[in-house]
């Protein structure tokens, strides 16, 4: 994380947190306030549309009173989520035993604001094969370190990690990866000349596009053969990069693409090696796809406890 960045999220936090702080604290005045606005706004409704009835003008105040507070307690929730506690349900067993399928888990929204995720830490992230999907995985592999399985357990620069066991699936197997950092020089190259035929069927870059994203992991169906390369050495797929039309059609065209990279990524494993669709298959995560830190199972209450 950059100097500036992290200047800007202290400022941010700080002012966020006052202002939580300020409600807390003047609770009471702004509750008078705002019910005070509800019914001056209520009186001139009703008088616009010549409401006399006393009975009908108390209930559209009514109304309008719930309204407000259901639309200031959604807003209020949505913000208290997505900057300091979110709220998660993990849909699949990918997980498995650490987290159950159904299971709901609180995130820690903070911690990534200031610092980089550490190896072993579960996260809660934004998949970059359909983007729209929040998936929980285990950051395994940091930014810059060589990455393999080999005997069912992951290497990190030549060292084992006897965690946890891992097969040797997807496009990792049991090649050597490295994970991409900030700064990295990014290499894509097309598996040289199409058939006739092949681009007949698939020169269209929408169609490329739609492909990606109806069936998660098919780039290598979608555009045979493509290889990624940091510092001139392969590596799996960095999906963040395809996703823009501009790279797909120059592809299509048979042309290398060449980068510099302006984020760190992670290798993110799921606990159930042979149950889970993860960066073996699809490559690997930005750093700014991470959403927070899970920390804590809250659902089923039986089953509350601090997750490692």
């Amino acid at each position: 994380m950059s100097r500036e960045n992290f200047i800007f999220n202290i400022i941010f936090y700080i002012i966020l947190s006052l202002f939580f702080l300020y409600l807390f604290v003047k609770e009471k005045t702004l509750s008078a306030k705002i019910k005070s606005m509800i019914e001056n706004f209520s009186e001139n409704i009703c008088d616009s549309l010549g409401i006399v009835e006393e009975k009908k003008r108390k209930n559209i105040a009514s109304v309008l009173n719930g309204i407000e507070s259901i639309i200031t307690a959604i807003v209020l929730v949505l913000i208290i989520q997505r900057f300091y506690l979110g709220n998660f349900m993990v849909p699949t067993g990918s997980m498995e035993p650490t987290i159950m399928p159904k299971d709901r888990l609180f995130g820690n929204m903070v911690s990534y604001k200031f610092r980089a995720p550490k190896r072993e830490e579960i996260v809660v992230f934004k998949e970059p094969i359909q983007n729209k999907v929040l998936y929980t995985k285990r950051i395994m592999g940091l930014p810059g370190e060589n990455v393999c399985i080999k005997d069912n357990y992951l290497y990190i620069n030549n060292n084992k990690i006897e965690s946890r066991n891992y097969s040797p699936l997807g496009d990792l197997g049991n090649n050597t990866w490295i994970v991409p950092k900030k700064g990295d020089k990014v290499t894509i190259i097309p598996g040289g000349n199409y058939t006739e035929e092949y681009m007949r069927r698939n020169i269209n870059v929408g169609r490329i596009q739609d492909i990606l994203l109806q069936n998660p992991g098919e780039i290598k169906e979608a555009i045979p053969s493509l290889e990624f390369y940091v510092n001139g050495e392969r590596t799996g797929m960095i999906l963040d990069l395809v996703h823009d039309k501009k790279v797909i059609k120059d592809l299509m065209d048979g042309k290398t693409i060449e980068t510099t990279l302006e984020d760190d990524y992670y290798l993110a494993l799921g606990d159930n090696t042979n149950g889970s669709y993860d960066s073996r298959m699809w490559g690997f995560v930005k750093e700014d796809r991470i959403r927070g830190k899970a920390f804590v199972r809250f659902w089923p209450i039986n089953k509350i406890k601090l997750l490692k």
